[in-house]
């Protein structure tokens, strides 16, 4: 179960903002000290903010500052008190900071003309704002006049406005009228888009260079400055950089709604869920008693990410009711409909959201996303298109566009996206990283069978690449087939199996930047994968044919219900399809579990596959689901898992689909299932019966009866507890209970304490009874192969260890050692079929490892079979040009087959 871990960090592989996958960090990093944190009760908690700027605390000291001057410092940096919000001009400042645009401050005529106008355009009215602003000569004003423009789909008057004030940014000594400026000329670029490289750098820098300006020489404490840049740095995908800024920001003015919503977007991108829900928490106070709309559009790109468009509805529809006309409410609120896969809604909410703002692009590509998201590319690409047709000049919606139409399969239309978007956009750091590698792909070699196509760089990979065919063409047999957990259903066309050279450029083939921790990932058609090798710039060796299984199990069931099926699920059925046994320490984190009552629920399992609050919680999301797949095939019929596919491709969601297919809700569902865990744990040996007791138990039962023998109050404290059990008492339990796995590991584990780590003889027995006791734990068998492996020239000696070598390696998923020593031993017996079989395991495992090339090779020669000898020494050719030994034996070879 560990490589599912390595297999499928992303297993829904929502590639077109995948990329937050690969920078989970940064949520770690903005706001390093805003932790969210659970209350008593375990209900979640607003996030903290982080701790308040030391400048802005030393400002507040000054003995000089008048009792005003420090009221206009705490109003200014989100500090104020009840009392300082004394006139109705600052309780209208204090509104549009925390995101409360209903605040009744903002209708009054004595509040500045231009919070007053930014309240109107942020819920939703820019009308009202623009007759507002006539006339109002401030660079604030000039930029708050062309957003509304741009919501009223006014383009060419927006950047009239913008290019205005343009020649005044230099001259201002005013830092937030700068830091408006800048704001102003970020929109005035995603208008007028297509410059040279040099030129998008030059206004970029530019950009830069008047933030440094405000921040550094206009006001030091300017909140706003960082504010905007990280903005802009969000624009441009630079996020190693955009925590920091957020971070200054908050710091300078917790009480800033925009940066905590900027935060809570990344917190969503990045399937941080808690971390979004508090910061959401946190908005809400902000805007309190008013809904804060920034909050509802967290919480419902929170259930997008999710694919639950039914709750991201429920999260917009407060917000909804106190702003119907807000833009970004209700471009998520066509996004909704399109998640719950009823596109004709989804088209009714956006030819109303057309109304509000002719030509705009806002829901488009909210709804292009959520669909590369649940990857129905071709509804992807359709409202992506459009998007791009609405605005041409806007690197945004091409860049999405490229990217699902990348994890689509279809290249060249990603090759053409990516190309215009980078274009416009020289910084963008997804595009540029998408696109050199498109370009790399262009170089790679195919191999094609039936129902595969391979593609790899040209050289080693291609000797992989040719190997791996005939494997998946077993494997396309046992996923489509209708065999015990077979999918019965085949793809149309072929499935596209791309081998990347290093993990540096997987990690951009799917999520457009080099980190990832993963090894191979699906995204439907396509199923890309990293070399399985050792070395720097990878993550090492493993069972290609079993990572490809898992993938490929999850191209099948896509193509069967549309894309459309819980990620627990689409996980599961993936697991099963490895088959493969599970190895202890799934078990171990299983039974761990179980006895804290800590198995996960439906919603709970979902999100614990790409944001795990600890480092055991991925690992047990795949062994639980898992699980509860078996439990479904057991419990209702082998082909339950069918039937509710096809509902879930029809669109019903799973509760729904649950009490349809097996006549259960889930809740109820999960409850019998704890009880088929409860039986399975006490099968294994994980868990205490009353004929098999752990040692916790026995220990205080012992005490209890040596108080009884003593005199005392057995419920007294008289006789302390005892810390390990005596080798008598052992040697008492294991005759009590014979077979007890609880007793057996103690008495082996102190048998091998007191024999340096040493297996004898005389503890076979006691090996082989745990063995049966405890069939999950791999510890006997390795004790057992390692005894029998030196016992050479005894009996049973090394012929001994097969039984243990073929337990573990049905296990090991990262090294072909147990595959090589079974060849051995086989090839010792003269068994030569199954010495074959192995051998070609191990080189499965690890097909760049020379040695194990040549032991292969070896064997193949000695069965006669030339065309295995002649690939894997072929191959060494390659790994190894150096060696002339390769060449003199691919001549030898080719004599013997002439002479043959």
């Amino acid at each position: 179960m560990q490589a599912h871990t390595r297999t499928c960090l992303l297993n829904k592989a929502r590639i077109a903002v995948a990329i937050a996958i690969v920078h989970a960090a940064l949520v770690t990093s903005v706001l390093a000290q805003a932790r969210p944190d659970n209350n008593v009760q375990g209900q979640r908690a607003a996030i903290e903010a982080p701790d308040l700027s030391p400048s802005v605390t030393m400002l507040l000291k000054q003995t000089y500052l008048s009792d005003a001057e420090k009221q206009q410092v705490r109003v200014k940096h989100g500090l104020w008190t009840d009392d300082d919000l004394d006139t109705p001009a600052v309780r209208a400042r204090a509104a549009v900071v925390r995101g409360d645009f209903l605040d009744a401050a903002l209708t009054n005529p004595a509040a500045a003309i231009s919070d007053r106008a930014e309240a109107l355009w942020r819920r939703g009215e820019p009308a009202d704002a623009l007759t507002l602003l006539a006339g109002e000569g401030s660079i604030r004003g000039a930029w708050l006049r062309a957003e509304c423009r741009v919501d009223l789909g006014q383009s060419a008057q927006a950047i009239a406005e913008v290019e205005s004030v343009l020649p005044r940014l230099d001259s201002t000594t005013d830092a937030d009228e700068l830091v408006a400026g800048v704001r102003a000329t970020m929109l005035l670029a995603r208008l007028t888009g297509a410059e040279t490289p040099g030129r998008q750098f030059q206004r970029y820098q530019q950009m830069l260079n008047r933030l440094g300006r405000a921040r550094d020489e206009l006001d030091r404490l300017s909140w706003q400055a960082p504010l905007a840049e990280a903005l802009l740095l969000e624009e441009k995908n630079k996020y190693s950089e955009l925590g920091s800024a957020l971070t200054s920001a908050l710091s300078l003015n917790p009480r800033s709604s925009e940066a905590w919503y900027v935060a809570g977007r990344v917190a969503a991108e990045t399937f941080d869920f808690d971390r979004a829900e508090s910061i959401a928490l946190r908005l809400d106070e902000l805007a309190k008693p008013s809904v804060s709309f920034y909050a509802a559009v967290v919480r419902a790109r929170v259930q997008l990410k999710q694919n639950e468009g039914e709750e991201a509805e429920k999260a917009l529809r407060p917000a909804l009711d106190a702003y119907p006309e807000q833009r970004d409410v209700r471009a998520v609120w066509a996004a909704a409909a399109a998640g719950r896969f009823n596109f004709d809604e989804a088209r009714t909410r956006l030819e109303a959201f057309d109304k509000l703002s002719p030509g705009s692009p806002a829901a488009y590509i909210a709804a292009g996303s959520a669909m590369a998201s649940a990857r129905q590319y071709d509804e992807a690409a359709a409202y992506l298109r459009e998007a791009v047709k609405r605005a041409p000049n806007n690197p945004e919606p091409l860049i999405e566009l490229g990217l699902s139409e990348m994890q689509s399969g279809r290249t060249d239309a990603a090759l053409d996206a990516l190309s215009r978007a980078a274009d416009m956009d020289s910084l963008n750091r997804r595009a540029q990283n998408s696109l050199s590698l498109l370009h790399d792909l262009a170089q790679f070699t195919s191999q094609e069978s039936d129902h595969f196509i391979v593609r790899c760089k040209p050289g080693i990979d291609e000797v992989v690449a040719r190997e791996m065919l005939p494997r998946l063409e077993e494997i396309f047999q046992r996923v489509t087939g209708d065999g015990p957990g077979g999918i019965d259903h085949a793809p149309a066309g072929k499935t596209v199996v791309e081998l990347y050279p290093d993990h540096r450029a997987f990690g951009v083939r799917i999520t457009g930047m080099p980190e990832l921790h993963t090894i191979a990932a699906a995204t439907g058609p396509v199923i890309a994968m990293e070399a399985p090798r050792d070395g720097p710039g990878h993550l090492g060796s493993y069972n290609w044919a079993r990572v490809v299984q898992h993938e490929y199990t999850h191209t099948v069931t896509l193509s069967r219900t549309k894309n459309r099926l819980p990620h627990w699920f689409t996980e599961a059925s993936a697991v099963y399809l490895e088959d493969s046994p599970r190895d202890t320490s799934t078990v171990e984190l299983l039974a761990a579990a179980f006895r804290a009552d800590a198995l996960f629920d439906f919603d709970t399992i979902n999100v614990m596959f790409v944001r795990p609050r600890k480092p055991t919680d991925r690992s047990q999301a795949y062994a639980q689901g898992h699980w509860m797949y078996e439990f479904i095939i057991e419990r209702y019929g082998m082909t339950k898992p069918l039937e509710l596919m096809d509902l879930y491709a029809q669109g019903v969601r799973e509760e729904a689909a649950f009490r349809r297919v097996l006549g259960v809700g889930r809740d109820d569902f999960l409850a019998a299932f704890k009880v088929y865990a409860r039986d399975q744990l006490i099968t294994w040996g994980m868990l205490p019966t009353d004929e098999a007791p752990d040692l916790k138990s026995l220990m205080a039962q012992e005490r209890w009866e040596r108080q009884v023998r003593a005199g005392d109050d057995p419920s007294s404290e008289a006789e302390p507890p005892l810390k390990e059990p005596t080798p008598e008492l052992l040697a008492a339990w294991l005759e009590a209970y014979p077979s007890d796995p609880f007793v057996l590991s103690a008495i082996i584990k102190s048998r091998l304490a007191a024999h340096d780590g040493k297996v004898r003889e005389d503890d076979v027995e006691l090996l082989t009874r745990y063995a049966a006791a405890r069939p999950m734990d791999s510890m006997p068998h390795k004790l057992l192969a390692d005894l029998r492996l030196s016992q050479v020239g005894q009996d049973p000696g090394p012929a001994g260890a097969i039984e243990h070598l073929e337990y573990l390696d049905a296990r090991e998923q990262h090294s072909g050692a147990y595959a090589l020593e079974l060849a051995r031993q086989y090839a010792a017996a003269e068994d030569m079929e199954s010495a074959t079989r192995k051998a070609e395991r191990a080189t499965q495992v690890m097909p760049y490892d020379a040695a194990t090339r040549e032991y292969a090779a070896t064997i193949a020669l000695l069965r006669s079979d030339y065309a295995t000898a002649e690939r894997h020494i072929r191959a060494l050719l390659l790994l190894e040009p150096d060696r002339p030994i390769h060449r003199q034996r691919l001549e030898a070879l080719e004599k013997l087959k002439s002479a043959k």
